[in-house]
């Protein structure tokens, strides 16, 4: 079985797919969750994978299912949408994982293997949705990729691409040019199991999240310079403060700290630049019961979370966005 069919089976198992209710917080940390929008009737497997905030605080959504990049208003307006299934430019084929650049521009990072088909590559886009670029093929050499998950783009245009089946990440220049490359199979320090989604801070560093959907995995986060050096490691298996059980979904705030989607603990941890754990929020409850957790189903593995400069949290789950209220 390919990797991206794993990571698929897993989101299919952890993704009830009915109606997210608010709930409360942990109680370390005050608030509680508020469906803001539907995106449409629950009838995907996998629903909302990426959500990004525009500079005018937009949301712009990923919907894995029928192939769609959706923006939206905070307060729930639907603004404009494109896409459909295909491989030509404009179309997607299983979009993941959103980005954006300084001017604006949105990077979309579409999920495929050699066994299940699909695009394997990445495709930009300008604010209103006009295709501009697309790079990337199915492969192990520089520039081409194996289920692409997890993008970001720094100040100086340059692509960062969490490629899953590949044990690496991917550095591009704005043109789409292999400029460097890190990682192989491991639990080492710049190793990885499945390095799945990856954010940047104010200076360029690479955040990393590593969940383990085969079994046990390094369950935590891995911090790299601009070039891929190694500079720190957080977190390990677990229910504690600073563990992780599946972390998938990952942000840096514009103070630099870390907000992850602890996918199987159903939960948002925050960790400071250094890593230090801050904070954390009890994910919503849905009423099916997740058979690979035993629990009440909340965050799935494909939950996407982004922050925005007020320090609001909004979080994808299934096919609906919910935000994080005091």
């Amino acid at each position: 079985m390919s990797l991206m069919s794993v990571l698929l089976t897993i989101s299919v198992v952890s993704c009830g797919g009915s109606v997210a209710t608010s709930a409360p917080s942990a109680t370390s940390t005050q608030g509680s969750w508020q469906v803001i929008l539907t995106v449409k009737a629950a009838t995907g497997l996998f629903g909302i994978t990426g959500v990004a905030l525009d500079r005018q605080g937009n949301l712009y959504l990923a919907e894995f299912d029928d192939d769609r990049i959706y923006k939206y208003s905070t307060s729930g307006k639907l603004l404009a949408q494109w896409g459909e299934h295909g491989s030509g430019p404009g179309q997607l084929w299983s979009p993941d994982k959103l980005a954006f650049d300084a001017q604006g521009n949105l990077y979309v990072t579409e999920v495929g293997s050699q066994s299940s088909g699909g695009n394997s590559r990445i495709q930009k886009f300008s604010p209103t949705g006009m295709p501009l670029a697309q790079w990337g093929t199915f492969g192990s050499a520089p520039g081409q990729f194996n289920t692409p998950v997890g993008i970001a783009v720094d100040q100086q245009g340059d692509i960062y691409v969490a490629d899953v089946g590949n044990h690496r990440i991917q550095k591009l220049s704005s043109l789409g040019q292999p400029l460097t490359q890190w990682g192989t199979p491991g639990s080492g320090p710049g190793q990885f199991n499945v390095p799945y989604d990856l954010a940047l801070d104010a200076s360029g560093n690479v955040y990393v999240s590593e969940p383990g959907p085969l079994g046990p995995g390094n369950d935590r986060i891995q911090k790299f310079s601009p070039t891929g050096v190694p500079l720190a490691q957080w977190g390990g298996p677990g229910a504690g403060p600073g563990q992780f059980r599946n972390p998938t979904g990952l942000t840096v705030d514009s103070k630099g700290d870390v907000f992850v989607v602890d996918s199987s603990n159903n939960r948002i941890e925050e960790l400071s630049s250094a890593g230090k754990y801050m904070a954390q929020w009890k994910g919503p409850e849905m009423p099916e019961t997740d058979p690979i957790n035993g629990r009440v189903t909340g965050f799935t593995f494909t939950s996407k979370v982004a922050v925005d400069d007020h320090g609001t949290m909004y979080v994808s789950l299934g096919n609906q966005v919910v935000k994080l209220v005091s």
